[in-house]
């Protein structure tokens, strides 16, 4: 399995203490598409779920636009930076607020640290 690093915490609504893991970025580029979805699946899921107080598995990421989710300008823009100075990517504001899910913005970014992507989404740029 895959090491992961940078631990952050935060407190949900309900009182419980979640720990965020920011994912290795050469770990990224190394694996295949899978697994680096399913490891931006899980980043994307905490740092959502950070915004929204919320537990990481109650965030929503295939049936709701990021709007419907309570993510508006404001969160929108802390989520862009935070995800750019910790993964090292552009991830454009719009496209944020504008996606049709949280696993759109999890796809677009797994496809930015591999070859498959190149050129469809950009790359992920070096930090």
């Amino acid at each position: 399995m895959t090491t992961l690093q940078l631990s952050r915490t935060y407190e949900t609504e309900d009182g419980d203490t979640i720990t965020m893991t920011v994912p290795d970025i050469a770990v990224l580029h190394s694996v295949d598409l899978a697994e680096r979805t399913a490891i931006l699946e899980r980043y994307v899921r905490e740092q959502l779920g950070r915004v929204l107080a919320v537990h990481p598995s109650r965030v929503d990421t295939t049936g709701r636009p990021m709007s419907c989710l309570g993510i508006g300008s404001i969160s929108g823009m802390e989520l862009q930076y935070r995800m750019e100075d910790a993964l090292g990517v552009e991830l454009h504001l719009q496209r944020l607020l504008l996606a049709n899910s949280a696993q759109e913005l999890i796809d677009c970014l797994a496809w930015q640290f591999g070859p498959e992507g190149a050129g469809k989404y950009g790359t992920a740029v070096a930090s």
